[in-house]
């Protein structure tokens, strides 16, 4: 599997986003919020490594001169890694990007028209909630990913991408919610994961580590 260049930059941390926000009905997280905001770190990351500005190989990270990003959000990230390249851990950057990912991403999915922001009217460390302005559109990567798991359907290179950090920041019970359905969705899935291009599967196994550390802790 090679990579996609070009196409639409956005979607993968948009898309993950919709899958972690129940941004159709509460406009809360679907779970633990650590989780959600690793991940869309992760998938942040991965838009700059599918438009070519980054490079990530095992646990470093590189950025290749001369190559912008495409939109705002990661625009400001890239400019942050070319002015700190003595970082080049990708579990630090992780750990930094998650603290404003959900900013990130649902601020921009906010200017796009996607959603709109709910801020908290008393207590001001409550998380904001998104809604959707167009609940099918919301609910589509969720529905699709679930028919694709749990019917053995191929995948394209996105959805890999986009399931790859599903699975990695815990959200795949989030997409196949039915016990009985889960044990043949997770043989479809080994193979999908297997099948990934190394950076993003790098990517994705140090956000499922990460996870695992910060549940660990919220739980200790």
């Amino acid at each position: 599997m090679v990579i996609p260049k070009g196409g639409e930059l956005r979607v993968l941390a948009d898309e993950l986003f919709l899958i972690g926000w129940d941004t159709t009905a509460s406009g809360k997280p679907r779970m633990h919020l650590q989780g959600i905001e690793l991940g869309l770190a992760g998938a942040l990351i991965a838009e700059l490594v599918i438009a070519g500005c980054v490079a990530v190989r095992g646990s470093t990270l590189g950025v290749r001169d001369g190559t912008p990003a495409a939109e705002e959000a990661t625009s400001r990230i890239l400019a942050e890694m070319r002015g700190l390249p003595q970082h080049s851990d990708v579990r630090t950057w992780l750990v930094y990007l998650a603290r404003r990912a959900v900013a990130e991403v649902g601020g921009r999915m906010v200017l796009a028209g996607l959603l709109t922001r709910e801020e908290p009217k008393f207590f001001k460390r409550q998380q904001s909630r998104f809604h959707a302005t167009d609940s099918g559109a919301a609910a589509w990567p969720r529905t699709r990913l679930h028919m694709a798991l749990t019917r053995w359907q191929p995948l394209t290179p996105d959805d890999m991408a986009l399931v790859a950090f599903v699975e990695a920041c815990g959200m795949t019970a989030v997409v196949v919610q039915d016990p009985a359905e889960r044990r043949a969705a997770r043989r479809h899935l080994t193979a999908v994961l297997a099948a990934l291009p190394q950076p993003i599967a790098d990517l994705a196994r140090h956000v499922e580590a990460a996870t695992g550390d910060a549940v660990l802790t919220y739980r200790t």
